[in-house]
């Protein structure tokens, strides 16, 4: 379905121009899914920030940031594409600013808005180009060939620094902790899906492939994996371990991209398809997860005012249907199955499984045999970072006076979080029939031939009627959960537990968010430079000490050694050029007819 405005609706050289086919509709629904939820939620979550965050002006700013999305999901040519990129990013920054009064939100704003200036100038000069070549501002014009290669690798660019790869991802810590958490879901659940959503459009779509954008892809998206999770690992704000988080999962969406480019430009159509619909499910199934996860955190920042992890425990008591929607998003997270998670990294996998089995080039065949070993352990750390996250904050004994006081969420906040449970949940029993039709997304746009899909669908196996299997299987989790946590106190059995000789147990006696993560963040210490200071008092220190502190320090390499400096530079020369300033308008004038000269002569040189 194509809509294309008659003049005058026209964005300078080009109309507004839309358009809609089975791709475009998926991400649409993710949009609407996410938006929906957020919309359920948000009412009761901003109550607890009643005078830091004016309501007209976060309602006004979250319209046009979901409006900005549907618009470029929509989009048909690169000037409507630009302009409510624009309108996406512009809104979204607004919102993470929501409260004014904070010095970090500022902070984060300024870092949030660097970026998608960087990005919307790759953008934009990368699109100029491909109309230098094609001559054609329309995306279906456009093909991946060695011509326009220079063109796609600055597109690339651009969208991978709105997505949040490795190295450009500096913004989402940042931003995600002082946005509010509604904000937070459709950053996260669909905002970073849109620049997939346009990677897939404009390189994937064309079918022809490009090996140099996927080896590009895959460097990128497995660096960001290992990157994201490791510092996801050691996080101590629910909200960053969560932005971390998604730095992992959109690099494996990434490299799965970059896959499926390489499988194209060789004709293996087979590992194509098993990519493509990787990519796609997995863009889909984080989307969901990621989302449930930011308004479960929301959830518990509105009832203990924190989402330091040092600050909660016992929450399961307090909060037992937002303790069971984190735990099914995290274990989702942590593709476990039968969860959507699982099905969608499986894909991954496979795809990275099937090059050693068809393919006979030696550079390839190393590359997936590494990214296998890779996958591997970032599923293991995966698993100890949500385990880390649920067990510290939801498991153990109350870490601060604050949670006697900590009460359920309101009845909407549940709404919005069991129904992303609930599509959590029944997205990975119904993956099959889910995969399937991916498929047949991919044949219909690019692969009319049906050998492809065939041998796709003996890896898939037989799509079997789920539905009723899956509606009992969460009744009865559902009911078991509930047996768990609602039974009687009578029934319970209690007993003395063992304290080392301290005389009674006490809550700092748990394990903390440091202590936990800190043999592995020891391990990647050059990386995160890690370290810990000791402070130990008392009489008896070595035997029977009084009071033990223990403090962490954790810096990005990359913030420290590259940004930093790079940051620094520019001041520097700001500085220097701010002297230009003089406030004379005599002086601004010889400005303004210097830079006519030049560019008249330049223009009379061509």
């Amino acid at each position: 379905m194509h809509f294309s405005a008659p003049y005058p609706i026209y964005f300078g050289v080009a109309p507004l121009s839309l358009f809609l086919d089975p791709l475009a509709a998926i991400f649409v629904l993710l949009l609407l899914t996410v938006t929906m939820a957020s919309a359920i939620f948000a009412p009761s979550y901003l109550r607890h920030l009643t005078g830091k965050i004016n309501q007209s002006y976060f309602w006004i700013n979250m319209i046009l940031f979901i409006v900005g999305m549907l618009m470029v999901l929509l989009s048909a040519n690169a000037v409507t594409f630009l302009v409510f990129w624009e309108i996406m990013s512009l809104s979204s920054a607004a919102l993470v600013a929501s409260d004014f009064s904070s010095h970090k939100a500022h902070k984060a704003t300024i870092i949030y808005l660097g970026a998608t200036r960087i990005a919307t100038s790759l953008l934009a000069i990368g699109f100029l180009w491909y109309y230098s070549i094609f001559s054609s501002w329309n995306f279906v014009d456009w093909k991946l060939n060695s011509e326009s290669l220079p063109a796609a690798i600055l597109v690339a660019l651009g969208l991978c620094i709105k997505a949040g790869i490795w190295p450009f991802h500096i913004w989402l810590p940042y931003a995600h902790p002082q946005a509010p958490a509604p904000v937070s879901a459709l950053m996260s659940g669909v905002m970073i899906k849109v620049a997939i959503y346009a990677a897939i459009r404009l390189f994937v779509l064309p079918g022809s492939g490009s090996e140099e954008l996927a080896y590009l892809f895959i460097a990128l998206g497995m660096i960001s994996a290992l990157w994201g999770i490791v510092f996801a690992l050691i996080q101590t704000d629910l909200k960053r371990l969560l932005a971390y988080s998604s730095v992992e999962n959109i690099g494996l969406i990434l490299a799965s991209v970059g896959i499926c480019l390489w499988a194209q430009k060789t004709g293996m159509k087979e590992i194509a398809l098993i990519s493509f619909v990787a990519a796609l499910f997995h863009s889909i199934n984080h989307g969901i997860f990621k989302s449930l996860l930011f308004l479960s955190t929301g959830a518990i920042d509105s009832a203990m005012h924190s989402r330091e992890m040092k600050n909660l425990g016992g929450l399961s008591k307090k909060m037992p249907w937002t303790s069971f929607a984190f735990l099914v998003g995290a274990a989702s997270a942590c593709a476990l199955p039968p969860l959507s998670g699982f099905a969608s990294k499986w894909l991954i996998y496979q795809g990275f499984f099937t090059i050693p089995c068809q393919w006979h080039g030696k550079a390839m065949i190393g590359i997936s045999l590494v990214s296998i070993g890779l996958l591997a352990f970032l599923g293991g750390l995966a698993l100890a970072c949500f385990t880390k996250a649920f067990a510290i904050s939801f498991l153990g004994r109350p870490r601060s006076a604050a949670i006697n006081h900590a009460k359920e969420a309101s009845p909407s906040m549940l709404i919005a979080q069991l129904s992303l449970t609930l599509i959590t949940v029944l997205m990975g029993l119904l993956s099959p029939q889910i995969i399937s039709f991916f498929s047949l997304v991919y044949q219909s746009i690019l692969v009319p031939e049906e050998a492809a899909i065939s041998g796709f669908a003996k890896f898939v196996g037989p799509s079997l009627p789920l539905l009723p299997l899956a509606i009992v299987l969460t009744l009865l989790t559902c009911i078991i959960y509930y047996s768990v946590l609602f039974r009687k106190r009578k029934q319970l059995k209690l007993s003395m537990t063992w304290e080392c000789g301290y005389g009674g147990l006490e809550p700092t006696m748990q394990a903390t968010a440091g202590s936990f993560s800190h043999s592995i963040a020891t391990i990647f210490a050059p990386i995160l430079h890690y370290s810990t200071r000791f402070q130990i008092s008392g009489k008896d220190r070595r035997h029977f000490p009084e009071q033990i502190q223990v403090e962490t320090e954790i810096s990005s390499l990359l913030e420290s050694s590259i940004y930093s400096p790079i940051i620094n530079s520019v001041r520097l020369l700001s500085g220097h050029f701010s002297k230009l300033q003089a406030g004379s308008i005599h002086l601004y004038l010889l400005y303004v007819f210097i830079t006519l000269i030049a560019l008249l002569t330049l223009g009379a040189k061509s």
